[in-house]
């Protein structure tokens, strides 16, 4: 069978769905290493998950170097414990583009570009962009681009807004509504409607089939040429979508009161963060949103960003003292050293729970012979290291996942001063480039951190 097999079906409202299927073994050859009909080795995926306003160094950073029980996690990564074996975390670098009073835009464009700004504008492409120059052809989308929430970090630079560049002045801003990303992956790309049509859309809601419900026929007859293993991982996909479609018809609309009927047929119902809160539910939603794009392979290349660079966000469902702006008040207001702002802890260690629920949905989504965990690089990483003061030393980064075996995970790496840069270049290498050189200015560097590569 063929990778870029969907199902189809038509909408009451005479909207066309196409429904795109997981990767199966029917359409592997008999190893699972290569696609059946091309014999096309089976790519590794990429995600960028991008976190704002940094870490408290001395609780991310562990303790002990080296592999398996050799190292532990720190406390800020201790949400991640379920998926050590998948960790690979490489401290000491530093962010050799970082510009005083203009820590924030600056140290994103470094952390993900490897260049620095000019002007308003990045000189060079990011990461997943280099990275989609390498595997997304042939995917339907060239990359995706998701967000958790929209709080403002107040500022012009394009880095601040995205962590998505194409090059200079051509941005790939993150979509925030779990409606749109919704429709953009299963609907055709068919447009949101704008306010005015909202009486129209609700009318059509009320004769709307669902997208499951609209290929039925097709997926019977699909399900005649699988085998059993096939059949019910099809029938998991379709389940898991449907999951979804319910979620977002009856996720509660801020301020209280009913949720609204879908205002289209072909856009389901769930509200973007409009508080600045990245609530959790809007993250379980674009988590699964996220998981099932890439285990369609309707793109391979994936950036998440959890909060923008600098972001005034309030985690004030975490906890009463919580209510307050993360950015001004609690990272660069609260007393503390790099290892005792109890708030901005609490803050990170969230972040961190949000970040494990994408992983743990990566590891139960199967992916040709394997999982979606074992066949993606997530690179994760922030905009400043520790906030209060715009450290540019101890950054964070790390690796989740094994990118095809390409990783070996359960590794912690410690490259005292040595350039950000390195990181991207060896997450290039691993992605499959050749290149050996990556970077500007004071980002340029010519080898990668060495030993993080099986």
């Amino acid at each position: 069978m063929n990778r870029r097999t969907v199902l189809r079906g038509m909408l009451a409202t005479g909207a066309a769905v196409t429904l795109p299927l997981p990767l199966l073994e029917i359409m592997l050859n008999q190893s699972g290493t290569a696609l059946a009909q091309s014999n096309t080795p089976v790519s590794p995926l990429y995600v960028t998950w991008f976190f704002g306003n940094g870490t408290l160094p001395g609780r991310w950073k562990p303790a002990r170097t080296g592999s398996g029980s050799a190292w532990e996690l720190s406390p800020q990564l201790q949400p991640l414990a379920e998926h050590k074996s998948h960790l690979t975390v490489i401290s000491g670098l530093e962010n050799k583009l970082v510009v005083s009073g203009s820590e924030h835009p600056t140290g994103s464009a470094g952390a993900t570009t490897g260049a620095p700004l000019s002007g308003n504008a990045v000189r060079a492409p990011s990461i997943d962009q280099v990275v989609a120059n390498l595997i997304s052809e042939g995917a339907p989308y060239r990359s995706l681009e998701v967000g958790l929430t929209p709080a403002t970090p107040g500022g012009a630079p394009d880095s601040l807004h995205t962590v998505s560049h194409k090059g200079p002045n051509s941005r790939n801003n993150p979509e925030f509504d779990p409606r749109a990303v919704f429709n953009r992956l299963f609907m055709g790309g068919t447009p949101v409607p704008n306010d005015e049509e909202a009486d129209q859309a609700t009318k059509l809601a009320n004769v709307r089939k669902s997208v499951l419900d609209s290929i039925l026929q097709d997926g019977a007859s699909l399900q005649q040429r699988l085998g059993a293993a096939d059949r019910q991982r099809v029938e998991q996909h379709l389940e898991s979508i449907r999951a979804i479609e319910r979620r977002l018809e009856t996720t509660t609309t801020p301020g209280g009161g009913s949720p609204p009927a879908c205002s289209s047929p072909t856009a389901p119902t769930a509200g973007k963060d409009s508080q600045s809160e990245a609530p959790p539910q809007v993250n379980t939603a674009m988590v699964e949103l996220s998981a099932l794009a890439l285990a369609c392979e309707r793109t391979r290349v994936l950036s998440f960003m959890f909060s923008l660079p600098a972001a005034h966000v309030y985690y004030r469902h975490l906890a009463q003292d919580m209510n307050d702006d993360f950015h001004d008040t609690i990272c660069h207001g609260d007393a503390g050293d790099q290892s005792s702002q109890p708030r901005v802890d609490k803050g990170v260690i969230y972040t961190m729970r949000c970040l494990n629920e994408l992983l743990t949905k990566l590891k139960s989504t199967p992916h040709g012979s394997s999982n979606l965990l074992d066949n993606t690089l997530v690179y994760v990483t922030s905009d400043t290291a520790w906030g209060k003061v715009h450290t540019k030393a101890e950054w964070p980064v790390l690796l989740a996942g094994k990118a095809g075996g390409r990783l070996r995970g359960d590794e912690h790496h410690n490259f005292p001063g040595d350039n950000l840069s390195k990181a991207l270049l060896t997450i290039a290498q691993v992605m499959g480039s050749t290149a050996t050189e990556i970077g500007l200015d004071a980002g340029r560097v010519t080898s990668p951190l060495a030993g993080i590569q099986v």
